[in-house]
C-alpha cells in the first residue's frame, strides 16, 4: 500500500485524509459522526479520557474550511453523542462549533443522527439547516444510516448515496502478528441498485471507536443499510492523518487478519 494525498470519485468527489470530504459540484464539505461530548459520556460510565477530541476535530474542520473555501459544510449526523438530554460538554462544544461556522457565512446542513436528540432549540438559534431523514443536493443523497432509505424516496436522478453510522474501519495484521485499526471510507453499490453508488464515511471523531468491516460479519453491522449490502465487493480506503491508503477491495482483506 502506499499514501494518496487525495482520492477522486467520478471526478467529482474527493476523499480525503483526516476522514473528511469534498464534493466540487456541490462546493460542499462533508464530514460525519463527531460525537462531541463523547469524553463527558465516557466519563459517566467509569472511563476517563483527557476532552482533546474538540480541538483536534476542529482542526481538521478549519483546515479544509481553509482550504477548500466551501460553501456548505453537511454533517451526515450524530453531530453530538449523549442519546438523552445535553450534557454542558456538548452543549458548550456545539455552540463553539456552531458560531464558527456561522462567522464564516457557510450554509450548515446537519442530517440527523441517532444521537441527535433534545438539540433542536440550539440548532434553530443558530441558523442549523437540519434535515430528517435525509437531505438531497445534486446528484447525491445524504442520510444517516441508522435506518433505512425512506420507501416513497425518488432515487431516479441520484448517482451517490453517502451515510455515516458505521464508522467504517479495517483491521490489518503485520508480519510478527501485531494488529491496527485503520478508519476507512467505503465504496460499494446500494443495496438492490448497482447504478447508485454508496460511500460510507469514517467517524470524524478520533475516540468513537470503529466497526471493522473485514472481521465483522455482515449481519451484526450497525446499519440496516449496509446488513443488506455485498460488503465483500466493497472497497476500503483507509484515511489517516498524513494520508489515503490505496483502495482495497473488503474480499481480499479477510486474509490479512
Amino acid at each position: 500500500m502506499s499514501f494518496l494525498d487525495k482520492y477522486v470519485v467520478n471526478n467529482d468527489v474527493v476523499l480525503l485524509p483526516n476522514k473528511a470530504m469534498f464534493i466540487k459540484s456541490l462546493n460542499a464539505l462533508v464530514i460525519a459522526d463527531l460525537h462531541l461530548g463523547i469524553e463527558y459520556a465516557m466519563a459517566l460510565k467509569g472511563i476517563y479520557l483527557p476532552a482533546y477530541q474538540f480541538n483536534e476535530i476542529m482542526g481538521i474542520i478549519n483546515n479544509y474550511l481553509d482550504l477548500y473555501q466551501p460553501s456548505e459544510l453537511i454533517i451526515v449526523g450524530d453531530l453530538k453523542h449523549e442519546f438523552g438530554q445535553k450534557t454542558w460538554q456538548e452543549h458548550k462544544e456545539t455552540i463553539r462549533l456552531l458560531e464558527n461556522i456561522k462567522d464564516r457565512g457557510i450554509h450548515f446542513v446537519l442530517v440527523r443522527g441517532n444521537h441527535d436528540n433534545f438539540i433542536k432549540g440550539v440548532f434553530e438559534r443558530n441558523n442549523v439547516d437540519f434535515r430528517d431523514p435525509i437531505y438531497v443536493a445534486g446528484q447525491y443523497l445524504f442520510i444517516h444510516g441508522h435506518k433505512p432509505l425512506p420507501e416513497n424516496v425518488d432515487l431516479s436522478k441520484i448517482r451517490y448515496v453517502i451515510m455515516g453510522h458505521e464508522h467504517p474501519a479495517i483491521l490489518l495484521r503485520d508480519d510478527v502478528g501485531g494488529r491496527e485499526k485503520f478508519p476507512s471510507f467505503l465504496l460499494g453499490s446500494l443495496p438492490g441498485n448497482n447504478d447508485i453508488g454508496l460511500i460510507v464515511l469514517p467517524a470524524l471523531s478520533p475516540v468513537a471507536s470503529g466497526v471493522e468491516v473485514n472481521l465483522v460479519d455482515p449481519n451484526e453491522f450497525l446499519s440496516p443499510i449496509l446488513r443488506n449490502a455485498d460488503i465483500d465487493s466493497f472497497y476500503a480506503i483507509p484515511s489517516l492523518q498524513t494520508g489515503l491508503l490505496n483502495p482495497v477491495r473488503i474480499s481480499d482483506l479477510k486474509s490479512l487478519v
